[in-house]
């Protein structure tokens, strides 16, 4: 379930290495909660440390 922030901002996007494209920090977000607390082992979000470190620096600000 991928919910989007109800704002006029664009998101912040990066380039995702398990996907190998342009995506949104917000979902990326969705994704790793995801699949780690499901524990979907066969997506690329399941323990990726680019993910645990978007959601670090995403807490910050």
């Amino acid at each position: 379930m991928l919910l989007q922030p109800k704002s006029f901002v664009e998101p912040q996007t990066f380039f995702c290495r398990g996907f190998a494209l342009r995506m949104s920090i917000h979902d990326c977000m969705g994704r790793f909660v995801d699949a780690n607390a499901l524990s979907l082992r066969d997506k690329p979000c399941f323990k990726c440390t680019q993910g645990q470190d978007n959601r670090a620096n995403y807490s910050k600000t």
